[in-house]
């Protein structure tokens, strides 16, 4: 027998047990009674760092319009449940229209007022009655656009509406009009402000840039 087989044997190399189990290797530790047996996913979970909250998105600037001064009092209505403030300013815009929505002239106020009344009736309120001198005197004015495509579609929804005598003609109209600018907007806020701005379809929604227009 060599000397390492006599040195095992006498038990100088201490006791060396081939069937060492998990639950005899865990008495020999220090501290046993602290160690605590977790489940897989919350050791992953523990392992993995904190998700940083996401911040709210803030909308800079929103600019709605241009809308005729028939129907600003209709949007800042709206505009008022926002309550948002020194964040929101009406601007005054010079709004230049090629192409006018007409129905021909009614020959006498009378004519031009059961038209005005037929109008209503359906639910349009949007026009104006035209009493300047000439072929057009005691007509209605149901919009200026800006391109022959933008007047044909609001002719086409106005013939859904019932009205069969409206027409198209070239005509090139600087108009008042009023646009709204809406400032730092929260997530909240724009979720509102799409649904006013679902009332008005005509209206155009735009990121403010410097412009020409004054404050009112």
């Amino acid at each position: 027998m060599n000397a390492f087989a006599l040195a095992f044997n006498l038990g100088w190399l201490g006791h060396w047990s081939l069937e060492t189990h998990e639950p005899e290797r865990l008495k020999k530790q220090h501290h046993v009674d602290e160690l605590v047996q977790i489940s897989a996913s919350a050791a992953t979970t523990a392992a993995e760092p904190p998700v940083p909250e996401k911040k709210a998105e803030i909308i800079a600037c929103l600019e709605i319009g241009n809308f005729p001064q028939a129907e600003a009092p209709k949007i800042e209505e709206k505009l008022k449940t926002l309550a948002l403030g020194d964040r929101q300013s009406r601007l005054n815009v010079s709004d230049i229209g090629t192409h006018m929505v007409y129905i021909p002239s009614q020959g006498s106020k009378d004519g031009a007022d059961k038209k005005v009344g037929e109008l209503r009736r359906i639910g349009i309120t949007d026009f104006f009655v035209i009493q300047e001198q000439g072929t057009l005197h005691w007509g209605i004015s149901l919009g200026i656009f800006k391109t022959e495509e933008a007047a044909k579609l609001h002719l086409a929804n106005l013939n859904n509406k019932g009205v069969r005598t409206a027409r198209i003609m070239p005509r090139t109209v600087t108009t008042s009009k009023f646009a709204y600018q809406l400032r730092a907007l929260n997530g909240d806020e724009k979720t509102k402000f799409d649904a006013i701005k679902a009332q008005f379809p005509a209206q155009e929604t735009r990121n403010c840039q410097n412009t020409a227009y004054s404050k009112s």
